[in-house]
């Protein structure tokens, strides 16, 4: 499979990053995904904190059990029953999996835990699917470009683990894989507000891990729609996953 998908130029982007097993905060994601919606996830569906809830840190956000292992199950399920409408990109964790480097987060190896859970032989077909996934997603018309981690490069270990970027090395990157691109999206570092815009174009958010449910945050972006800048996707496009919940941390009250 292509490392970079191309979205269409009209429909509805649904963006969200890290859910780390989160199965909860994957289903209510999914409540929001309707005809025309095109969901991309940046990376990092799997392994979540090992940990009981008496020892649970602030810094993860609110409690909840690691449910991997469903949450994989209910996510190539939805990507079959809606082909091309639903899109995976590769995150640091998925890549432990087919080959790349090393996380032991919560366990000395996160890769070997989770596979442990699985019969001998069940892991492979997904170990197949996961090989499949792209780096990158471009939503040509609007000008976003969505990757994992920061837009520092093109190399794995640059799109997979980087937690920022010069301005100079992210418009480098946009313009090498869709010139005109004003926009980038990403997760990977954990931003307990739910988003910043360190600097243009520059937009990073978080959706579940580290999270309280009231800071966390997904995009909803119309595709035809050309994104001015960052600034301008995080006020208009940025949801509340979760509205009713109490804010902890955000500064602002997005609806």
């Amino acid at each position: 499979m292509s490392r970079i998908v191309t979205l269409p130029e009209s429909g509805t982007l649904l963006a969200a990053t890290d859910l780390h097993g989160h199965l909860a905060d994957f289903r209510a994601l999914i409540g929001h995904f309707g005809a025309d919606t095109y969901l991309v996830i940046c990376g990092d569906l799997v392994h979540g904190p090992s940990l009981a809830e008496k020892d649970w840190p602030d810094y993860l956000g609110d409690f909840y059990v690691d449910e991997t292992k469903q949450l994989l199950a209910e996510a190539y399920e939805l990507q079959q029953r809606f082909p091309g409408r639903v899109h995976y990109l590769m995150g640091n964790h998925e890549h432990a999996h087919v080959g790349g480097r090393h996380v032991g987060k919560f366990h000395p190896d996160e890769a070997a835990a989770l596979e442990s859970l699985y019969a001998p032989g069940e892991f492979e077909p997904l170990r197949e699917w996961i090989a499949g996934w792209p780096r990158i997603a471009i939503a040509p018309r609007a000008g976003i470009v969505l990757t994992h981690a920061a837009p520092h490069g093109m190399s794995d270990d640059e799109l997979l683990w980087a937690r920022t970027t010069t301005p100079e090395r992210a418009y480098a990157l946009l313009d090498a894989v869709h010139p005109g691109a004003r926009v980038s999206v990403f997760g990977h570092d954990p931003i307990r507000e739910g988003h910043i815009v360190e600097h243009e174009p520059l937009l990073c958010i978080s959706t579940s891990f580290a999270c309280h449910d009231g800071d966390k945050v997904f995009l909803r972006w119309d595709l035809a729609t050309p994104a001015a800048d960052a600034q301008t996707v995080a006020r208009h496009g940025l949801q509340r996953l979760h509205p009713d919940a109490p804010c902890c941390y955000r500064s602002d009250k997005l609806e």
